[in-house]
């Protein structure tokens, strides 16, 4: 399920003593958000050493709705300069499906921590600032309220400093949003050349392990590479796709559905794809090589050759099997659609 990222912007007050010559006044200056911008690197310091002691994520505390901690993922305070004013931030990570009434419940959680837990803590920490201490309320008990914004990354991933051990020219991905079930933000995938090699839309694409996509290769809407496979040229893999193994994916052969692993080829003006008819997908592994079109639920393996301008289209539910040179159709269940592998 896919994760959204909100910011809950709340009031921020604050109280200065200022600094005498031997102590500091017993005579204070109470500030609002605004008067607070001065202070902000110094109050941001101190809320980073407090959530630094084991309160990073307020998550861990929360025990009124198990529906809330199914959705909401993370919650983590901060403070942020927002419309011209210093106010409380808390990240949250959720999915998609939290509903009003867990919006509501939410809110109502970061409102008791901010007035008598995590708040009540941190207010009775002492900030030095040159003008002397200050202390730091995120929370008041009149005009309290919270204004959500959602500031999802509209970018997938991003590509890393991690550079391929064998070839510079090629990084590591980072996720910087929730891409599948296994695949949440800061996970890092395979290698790729530039952006234009990995799709960046919400589509599931993926590229896991030490899989390689270079060149003018893309990996888009659903299709992904694992452990150690390759795409390159001007190769698309998409749909219900996965290349895995050691396989080769090059040229300008386009893989929409099955699977393509262990030591298999496709190459040249190939093309893997599911049956219209009957929506069964190949299977090639072993040391098949794929040139011409394959479709349906066929079985390539061992050395089998699929020679350039032909067609190898399975119209039924059973399984053509090609191994090298036997052929066989076997009445077992249909070839399934790859899923996104568990890592």
């Amino acid at each position: 399920m896919s994760e959204r990222i909100f910011k809950m912007y709340s009031p921020l007050t604050g109280e200065l003593y200022q600094a005498g010559e031997y102590e500091y006044e017993d005579s204070v200056d109470e500030y609002n958000g605004e008067e607070l911008l001065p202070y902000a690197k110094d109050i941001e310091k101190a809320v980073k050493a407090y959530t630094d002691n084991g309160t990073v994520d307020l998550m861990k505390y929360f025990y009124e709705s198990e529906y809330v901690k199914q959705h909401v993922r993370s919650l983590v305070p901060s403070v942020e300069v927002w419309n011209g004013r210093l106010y409380g931030c808390t990240t949250v990570r959720a999915d998609e499906d939290l509903s009003e009434p867990g919006w509501d419940k939410l809110m109502d959680y970061l409102s008791g921590q901010y007035s008598d837990g995590w708040g009540e803590g941190f207010e009775q920490r002492e900030i030095e600032t040159e003008e002397g201490l200050l202390y730091v309320h995120f929370w008041q008990d009149h005009d309290f309220n919270f204004t959500v914004e959602e500031v999802t990354p509209s970018k997938k991933y991003e590509i890393t400093d991690i550079e391929h051990p064998k070839d510079p020219g090629l990084h590591r991905i980072r996720a910087l949003r929730r891409v599948s079930e296994t695949v949440g933000p800061g996970t890092l995938g395979g290698y790729i050349q530039s952006e234009e090699n990995l799709s960046q839309e919400n589509d599931g694409a993926w590229i896991y392990g030490e899989a390689i996509c270079c060149e003018s290769a893309i990996v888009t809407k659903g299709g992904f590479l694992t452990d150690h496979a390759r795409a390159s040229g001007s190769a698309l893999i998409s749909g219900e796709a996965e290349i895995g193994g050691y396989a080769r994916v090059r040229d300008r052969a386009i893989v929409t559905g099955g699977t393509v692993q262990e030591n298999a080829l496709v190459c040249g003006e190939a093309v893997v794809r599911k049956n219209v008819a009957t929506e069964s997908v190949p299977l090639v592994e072993g040391h098949a090589t794929v040139m011409g079109t394959v479709a349906g639920a066929v079985y390539l393996g061992a050395d089998a050759f699929i020679l350039p301008g032909n067609t190898v289209d399975n119209p039924t539910n059973s399984v053509l099997a090609i191994n090298g040179t036997h052929v066989r159709l076997y009445n077992i269940e249909q070839v399934k659609p790859p899923k996104s592998p568990e890592r």
